[in-house]
């Protein structure tokens, strides 16, 4: 009986183990990373507690490892106009000023050739766009077309690529009856067919944020329009800024920005979820006609440039003062820490790497590199002033002393941390 007994609860030690590997099996199935939907997480970021902080913010906070120092050709030919935007594309770095998209050898800072061209003739763009002028992952640089509805895209080898229409809907009446029809402003990919794209909000009428939209369904979905003022166009003209909206792109999603919001969204072809929601002072939300009005002055931080990498939401804020006169600043957002820093310099991070010149910031890129860059006449003066610093530089930054003030920026990479 014995051993009837123990032979018997073997077999069913046996089929409960059994039981327990196939119920593991489906609950590891079930736990695949394909089927894990992804949580939506909503992060605060304190800028205007930040800003009063008055602290240095280090680029060593943020990042690892050797700065790139590229010095780009500059030959009167190829010389940028002010204010450009730099993006990276593998070994070769796209700069973005009007009316011109010049590419520069990553390691040698060369000129190696124009993208697209200005001019309303076959192959020419109206204007190079600040929202979202380059996608790294299509490698595709997007400018704006002559009809006011088009955008135009290139490959990032200098080709022509394709016409992108953003086709709007008109309301009858006339402009100076303050009834204005869709105006879209700026377009970014959703994915292989889809677009969205920005609806100005000129009179604070609009029905419509953002649309959605291909080659075959001009309006496949609308987000509305919440932001909605009192507007006269006798009373209060047109205000016009450098852009609207804003977007980026991290891990195939699309993010979006609104001038004068405190919201950063990440939008796909259903949804429009918060993801960031940009504390910048009282209140931090208004509108182009309320800032013209106020000459620039509103009780809160401007937001001028916002982009992510896979650790940090970097930002850009104006410090209002009268007249419009500002001064920016450059912060982060850490989103493993919770942790927001402003820094209390106009020049950008302090340098605490190499102790060279300050680290201003523009864009980042898959790779998780951070880009920056200073104009020549900032180098130059830096050398100018900082003797006992400049004599302690590497042999490879003492060859910058050498840059004129006429000469083209010189850009920054650095790796950020993980």
């Amino acid at each position: 009986m014995k051993h009837k007994t123990i032979k018997s609860g073997v077999k069913n030690i046996k089929k409960q183990s059994h039981y327990f590997i196939f119920v593991l099996l489906i609950f590891l199935v079930g736990c695949s990373p394909k089927e894990k939907k992804q949580e939506n997480v909503l992060y605060n970021v304190g800028i205007s507690e930040a800003f009063g902080q008055d602290v240095n913010v280090n680029i060593s906070e943020i990042a690892e490892g050797k700065i790139e120092y590229v010095a780009l050709d500059s030959d009167k030919k190829h010389l940028l106009a002010q204010n450009p935007d730099f993006y990276l594309n593998g070994n070769e770095i796209i700069a973005f000023a009007q009316n011109q998209i010049y590419v520069f050898d990553r390691t040698s800072g060369k000129f190696l050739r124009e993208i697209g061209h200005y001019g309303n003739d076959p192959g020419g763009y109206k204007k190079v766009v600040q929202t979202f002028p380059f996608d790294e992952g299509k490698k595709l640089v997007y400018t704006s077309g002559w009809d006011p509805k088009s955008y135009y895209r290139y490959s990032a080898d200098g080709s022509f690529s394709d016409k992108v229409t953003a086709y709007s809907i008109d309301k009858e009446g006339d402009i100076m009856d303050n009834v204005f029809g869709e105006i879209v402003t700026s377009i970014a990919p959703l994915n292989d067919t889809s677009f969205v794209g920005y609806v100005w909000n000129i009179d604070g009428k609009q029905e419509a944020k953002l649309i959605v939209f291909n080659e075959n369904n001009h309006r496949i979905k609308i987000f509305p329009q919440y932001n909605h003022f009192d507007y006269d166009i006798k009373r209060d003209g047109i205000s016009v800024y450098g852009w609207n909206a804003k977007y980026y792109q991290l891990d195939n999603q699309l993010h979006f920005y609104e001038r004068f919001t405190d919201t950063v969204y990440t939008v796909s072809m259903d949804t429009l979820l918060p993801k960031f929601v940009l504390n910048s002072g009282e209140t931090s939300t208004t509108n182009a006609t309320d800032y013209t009005k106020s000459k620039g002055e509103v009780p809160f931080l401007p937001i001028e440039n916002v982009f992510e990498s896979n650790r940090y939401l970097f930002f850009k804020i104006r410090k209002p003062k009268e007249n419009f006169e500002s001064e920016y600043y450059y912060g982060y957002f850490d989103k493993k820490s919770q942790i927001t820093k402003v820094s209390n310099s106009i020049g950008g991070f302090e340098n605490d790497i190499n102790n060279f010149i300050p680290f201003r910031f523009v864009s980042s890129n898959q790779n998780d590199e951070i880009i920056g860059f200073n104009e020549a006449y900032e180098v130059k003066l830096w050398f100018d002033e900082n003797p006992e610093k400049r004599a302690l530089l590497s042999p490879e930054l003492q060859k910058l002393k050498t840059i004129k003030e006429t000469d083209n920026p010189v850009v920054m990479i650095v790796k950020l941390k993980e």
